[in-house]
């Protein structure tokens, strides 16, 4: 464990882009709470809690993670979410009983969304400003049985961060009839709109409603009405909503006053890959190239099962296609055994590979999980493959020893992993810190 839970040096210099932990780690206990001052940031909730989060940074593909301390909040689980980044900026959730005398399945939650921010290159300034949290105002909606707003809850998984500069928006979409009897399906888009240096306090952000036809031609013969988001990748000046089982909802201008929502399923040649019924398991849309590019990667299993070992015999295809034009792009197929009959079963078990993520700045370059099915909670390491010469990139990072790590602080994560198996969140913003640090301490 101790590679996977190792930081990026305190003196050097931070990756210049990471794969988040979705699983966030609350340590209430200052013994207990690691911390780097670097990263660190304080808010408070709209109940009047304080809190307190550090990222502890590492080069992918080791995970780095986010370390909450919240003493006055909710104790009950699933109550923070790690929700999405752009740029210098993270999205967060922390959701409270808006009575807190009153914390049962049935009371009312408010969803205090904060942006946590790191200061964007400015070449006229010296200074380094530390990270900083703001909390945005609540999505709310007329309740005609309480006459009155009520909180709009989010899936937060399902929520987008678009930034443009000084410019970002938080938006979330779903899909349905506003009228029944049209039988014409429509986008529900969510957007808040804000700068940077917005004011929440002032009354001027609020989030709008905004229905929109849903364009392609994939729309006819796609079953929409389910579907399902299993993330959102903000990608120059749109959001793409996917669902791994059908496509992509790509809706452009999301800042600006008409977005545009264009469906786009997954060409036959990509699907025909993945026998398996868990898809967002083995599949990921990401941005790389230093976001010029939007990719598809995906690992298909031979043996058509969803989870567990690989039947012997078999193994799988890794697929990696550019869907934007660039000079540079790539496609790549890669075999389970073009990589083994380079490598040792020290240098790379024989585990299918699983929640694919391309690397931010190398279309070549692809980040993957290991999973050993033993034991109740199971054995995670990472891996990173070069795609063009088929080769293992480092050496394998062992991440959780399942049931070995149930004394250790990680034994949380270790009983969470199981049924938490979503897609680390690419993030860019520790090399706004680096920039800061070379503005105070040019070379």
């Amino acid at each position: 464990m101790a590679a996977a839970n190792a930081p990026a040096g305190t003196g050097g210099t931070l990756p210049d882009w990471v794969m988040l932990e979705r699983f966030i780690f609350r340590r209430d206990d200052p013994q207990s709470f690691r911390e780097d001052e670097r990263t660190s940031a304080t808010g408070v909730t709209s109940v009047g809690a304080h809190f307190r989060v550090s990222f502890i940074l590492a080069e992918p593909p080791t995970p780095s993670r986010l370390y909450l301390s919240w003493p006055g909040g909710p104790k009950h689980e699933q109550m923070c979410h790690l929700a999405a980044a752009h740029r210098n900026l993270v999205l967060l959730r922390l959701d409270s009983f808006v009575d807190p005398s009153n914390p049962s399945p049935f009371g009312e939650i408010a969803h205090d969304y904060f942006i946590y921010h790191v200061a964007a290159d400015d070449p006229r300034s010296q200074a380094q400003s530390a990270p900083a949290l703001r909390r945005l105002p609540g999505c709310t909606v007329h309740n005609a049985h309480f006459g009155r707003p009520i909180p709009r809850p989010f899936v937060p998984w399902g929520v987008g961060l678009l930034c443009c500069g000084e410019e970002f928006a938080v938006a979330y979409l779903g899909v349905g009839w506003r009228d029944p009897e049209t039988e014409t399906l429509e986008v529900e888009l969510w957007v808040l709109r804000s700068t940077i240096d917005g004011d929440s306090a002032g009354g001027d952000e609020k989030w709008e409603a905004k229905y929109l036809p849903i364009h392609g031609q994939d729309v006819e013969r796609s079953n929409l009405i389910d579907w399902t988001t299993s993330e959102v990748i903000p990608f120059k000046n749109a959001l793409c909503w996917v669902d791994y089982d059908r496509g992509v909802l790509y809706c452009e201008d999301v800042l600006g006053d008409n977005p545009k929502a264009t469906f786009a399923g997954f060409p036959p040649d990509y699907s025909s890959f993945h026998p398996s019924g868990r898809p967002a398991l083995y599949r990921s849309l990401c941005v790389t190239e230093g976001g010029r590019t939007l990719a598809f990667l995906d690992v298909g299993r031979h043996d058509g099962a969803d989870l567990g070992r690989m039947v012997p015999g078999t193994g799988f295809t890794i697929v990696s296609m550019a869907v934007t034009e660039t000079q540079s792009a790539n496609s790549f197929v890669v075999q389970a055994d073009d990589l083994w009959a380079t490598h040792t079963p020290e240098d790379l078990p024989r585990e299918v590979m699983m929640l694919p993520l391309l690397s931010m700045d190398d279309i070549n370059v692809a980040n993957f999980v290991l999973y050993d099915w033993v034991g109740r909670f199971g054995k995670l390491s990472l891996v990173t493959i070069d795609l063009s010469t088929k080769r293992v990139v480092g050496s394998v990072v062992p991440y959780t020893n399942g049931e070995e790590d149930l004394s250790t602080d990680d034994a949380d994560l270790v009983k969470a992993k199981p049924s938490f198996f979503m897609h680390f969140l690419p993030a860019e913003f520790p090399k706004f810190l680096n920039l800061q640090r070379k503005r105070k301490n040019p070379a």
